[in-house]
């Protein structure tokens, strides 16, 4: 009669193939210098994986606490989002010039701007250029022809501000209302039609 293996061994078994195979998986995230995030440090190109396009808007008794973001642009002067508390609506775009979705919805973003300036709404935009050297994303800002400001992050740190409503990569696109609360926020590249709606319903949400 051929003995049997008793079941705690084979399940012992089991997760200590799935404990070795975690660890492996973990090394790799952390270590690869082809992962994903590396690439994104370096500033390539490669392997970049866009956001889901969700868009979400946030009902105004459902707004979060106001959030504070400050830094410096990448000209070189210093910007608070709370210069901008009770008077405009705030939209903040996350991006990188390393990003391909990023610089394809420049153009949309550029349109929205232009509109909004053109009709004297209550809005300003301000970028956050994403893990990247200022000076490379100031050359991108120029050869792209981008007329909004933004804020140089190299350390990848400022979307810190934004707690557990932070966005998770580039590109990402937030509303912040009058009082600087997270109203809206779409995770992916966003067309000039979905970002003009976005602000019109938040600037709508406040009157």
């Amino acid at each position: 009669m051929t003995p049997r293996t008793p079941r705690y061994a084979v399940s012992r078994a089991a997760v200590s193939v799935t404990s070795v195979l975690a660890l492996l998986a973990l090394g790799a995230c952390s270590s690869d210098p082809n992962s994903i995030a590396e690439q994104a440090k370096k500033g390539d190109q490669k392997g970049y994986i866009a956001g889901n396009g969700a868009i979400e808007q946030i009902p105004v008794d459902q707004r979060l606490k106001p959030v504070t973001l400050e830094g410096t642009t990448l000209d070189g002067r210093q910007w608070s989002s709370t210069s901008e508390r009770g008077k405009q609506v705030v939209v903040v775009n996350l991006w990188g010039s390393w990003c391909p979705p990023c610089i394809e919805e420049i153009p949309d973003l550029e349109k929205v701007w232009t509109d909004v300036q053109a009709a004297g709404k209550p809005v300003q935009f301000m970028g956050i250029d994403f893990r990247e050297d200022p000076q490379r994303g100031a050359a991108f800002v120029k050869t792209q022809r981008m007329t909004y400001p933004s804020l140089t992050d190299e350390s990848g740190v400022l979307i810190l501000a934004f707690g557990r409503q932070a966005p998770t990569s580039p590109p990402s696109t937030l509303v912040l209302d009058r009082e600087g609360r997270v109203a809206a926020r779409a995770n992916g590249a966003v067309s000039a039609t979905t970002l003009q709606g976005l602000i019109d319903d938040v600037l709508k949400s406040e009157s």
